[in-house]
């Protein structure tokens, strides 16, 4: 079994990165890479600068079998600040398959979280509270952008691929560990590269 660790967030669209030669297309991998790590990261309030995100995004989310539609700026800083303040901001693929057009980003994948037995995403689950689970379960997404910046997600789930297996508690890792873990992988993409990349998209 493979357990998720923040280090592999962006493994799928550094496949990508290593291949595709389109400036306009590069420069939105680079924004998806950057956003996804600063929301593993808790650092949600710089995905949604204006030279990362549109001033209105729109969100349509399946979220552990509830779909959650967010229209405007509100909504979405609203869901980014409630995940991250529940510390449910460390999750991510172990394994993700990415593919970019002029219309975005799409991905396809198998998604974890790795959580104690008393944590709400195991409810309904017959586990032992004192122990710890990984969740996994295959998510497919859409992201369209706009001038090269993010105009939404679209995020669909599984559920019948949903796993819960037992791990070694050592597998958590906290939003300060995932922090701190990804700070080096964020500035793989500083933001100055993502403000110069903008430049391909004037016309």
């Amino acid at each position: 079994m493979t357990i998720f660790q923040v280090h592999m967030v962006p493994a799928g669209v550094d496949e990508q990165l290593a291949t595709v030669e389109n400036p306009q297309h590069r420069h939105i991998l680079k924004n998806y890479r950057r956003h996804g790590l600063l929301e593993v990261a808790g650092r949600w309030e710089e995905i949604l600068i204006p030279e990362m995100t549109i001033e209105s995004p729109q969100y349509r989310l399946q979220d552990h079998g509830q779909t959650l539609v967010l229209n405007g700026m509100d909504d979405v800083a609203k869901f980014y600040g409630t995940t991250a303040a529940n510390g449910d901001n460390v999750f991510g693929p172990i394994e993700e398959h990415v593919a970019v057009s002029d219309h975005g980003i799409f991905s396809d994948g198998v998604f974890a979280w790795v959580v104690p037995g008393t944590h709400e995403l195991l409810a309904h689950d017959d586990v032992d509270p004192s122990k710890t689970y990984q969740i996994t379960q295959n998510m497919a997404m859409v992201w369209p952008y706009q001038g090269g910046r993010l105009y939404g997600e679209h995020v669909y789930e599984d559920l019948s691929s949903r796993k819960v297996e037992e791990v070694p508690a050592s597998a958590i890792t906290t939003p300060a560990q995932s922090r701190e873990k990804t700070a080096p992988l964020i500035d793989q993409t500083p933001l100055e590269e993502i403000i110069a990349g903008l430049k391909l998209f004037e016309s």
